[in-house]
């Protein structure tokens, strides 16, 4: 058993009482209870984003923040009030910063560990007693980029929308765990990690190859599980058909709009044919990535293992790369297949890539538009690797240190201009 001051620290249980309607008290009562709230889990998006901003405004708030987290420091709190009342301190706490039980929280029980409760008072007496914190006269804060002056734009997440042959459409992100349809004998599911998987249950002499359309909007990716196994990831701003069963067919085709990792599952018999707006590439089982987006200039064919034909003619090796041109022209190059398929494993990884084409794969993630007030910065060069995860302005200051650019975030739409 854990222990708090010498003493075994027990599970108690409360109501929900802790979540806060925070009053406008003074400043130093005002992040002891975004800190409280931040320890019960009882934080609204805006209130969250209000104690980010007080941790980032300077190291020592950092350095406090970490130090109510760490347990140790706690046990230290707990030696400078080892003759504390827990119950009377958490009776003056909520008094002090008004918290107070919001409608339809009366039931909802939650089971917290005490030092939760004791650093919860020893918060609010370190904070608002003895200004242990110097909390009421913080020190100024920097001033901001122009990329931090501005709301956080998210980064994209695991959503699709599936459109089933009679027209049905399913938002799968808001669509529970389990069996969705079924057609002329295929079930179509969502499984527990997200992934839409076709099972062929029964034939019939139904007509199983009714088309589906699985597409994803800026800021979306997903994962499918076709009727064969062959598993695709879908990037932001994707589509593909198919149809709901392979069987009776020489060919496994399917038509895509965008960019998809596929695992192609082996079956030499029936080879596999992803068709896009300017090629069609055949394989036979392999692991291979597609980007075809109609906004660029390029559609580029990478290939991870086995081996694909592209128009029937050209024959990719593993680390070969086939662009074909809007003029129809196709050449083949060594490439880094690990970067073309960074966007699959959470990264942004841009090697010596022209600027246009990076800020075209950050806005389809982050959903948002991009602006250049000098149009020659378009085919600027650029590098480097970061977290698709991160925030947008994270990932785009990467680029501002190369120098000579520099970016304004305005609303949805980011304003690329030459640093001045």
């Amino acid at each position: 058993m854990d222990k708090f001051n010498g003493h075994p620290v027990i599970d108690i249980i409360e109501p929900n009482i802790l979540t806060m309607e925070l009053p406008n008290v003074n400043f130093s009562s005002r992040i002891a209870a975004l800190i409280c709230g931040y320890l019960f889990n009882e934080l609204n998006d805006g209130e969250l984003e209000e104690l980010e901003q007080w941790i980032n405004a300077s190291q020592e708030h950092k350095e406090i923040f970490e130090s109510i987290l760490d347990e140790a420091s706690l046990e230290n709190q707990g030696r400078i009030y080892n003759s504390v009342d827990v119950d009377l301190a958490l009776i003056s706490a909520k008094q002090q910063l008004k918290f107070v039980e919001r409608p339809g929280n009366n039931t909802n029980k939650k089971i917290r560990p005490l030092w939760i409760y004791i650093a919860a008072a020893s918060i609010i007496l370190l904070i608002t007693t003895i200004g242990l914190y110097n909390l009421r006269n913080p020190k100024p804060l920097p001033v901001p980029s122009a990329l931090a002056k501005r709301s956080e734009i998210k980064p994209g997440s695991n959503k699709a929308t599936l459109t089933l042959a009679n027209g049905k459409k399913i938002v799968l992100s808001a669509a529970a765990n389990g069996e969705l349809a079924k057609e002329a004998g295929v079930v179509i599911t969502k499984a527990a990690d997200g992934m839409l998987v076709y099972e062929v249950k029964a034939q019939n002499g139904q007509d199983t190859h009714q088309m589906n359309a699985l597409s994803t909007a800026k800021g979306e990716q997903y994962q499918v599980s076709l009727p064969d196994g062959t598993r695709v990831w879908l990037n932001a701003a994707t589509s593909l058909k198919y149809p709901s069963s392979f069987s009776g067919t020489g060919e496994r085709r399917v038509e895509l709009s965008g960019e998809a990792y596929f695992e192609v599952s082996k079956d030499k018999i029936h080879p596999f044919i992803v068709k896009t707006d300017r090629q069609e590439v055949e394989v036979l089982g392999t692991h291979f990535n597609l980007n075809s987006y109609s906004d660029e200039e390029v559609t580029k064919t990478t290939l991870l293992e086995g081996a694909v034909k592209i128009n029937r003619r050209i024959l990719l090796k593993p680390g070969e790369e086939g662009v074909s041109a809007k003029t129809g022209t196709l050449t083949v190059n060594a490439v880094d297949t690990e970067s073309s398929i960074a966007w699959k494993n959470g990264r942004f990884v841009f090697e010596n890539e022209l600027l246009k084409t990076a800020l075209n794969k950050i806005a389809r993630w982050y959903d948002i538009e991009v602006e250049y007030q000098d149009q020659n910065l378009e085919s600027l060069p650029v590098g480097g690797s970061i977290s698709k995860f991160d925030k947008v302005s994270e990932v785009l200051a990467l680029f501002e240190k190369t120098g000579g650019l520099q970016f304004t975030i305005k609303g949805r739409t980011v304003i690329v201009c030459n640093k001045k």
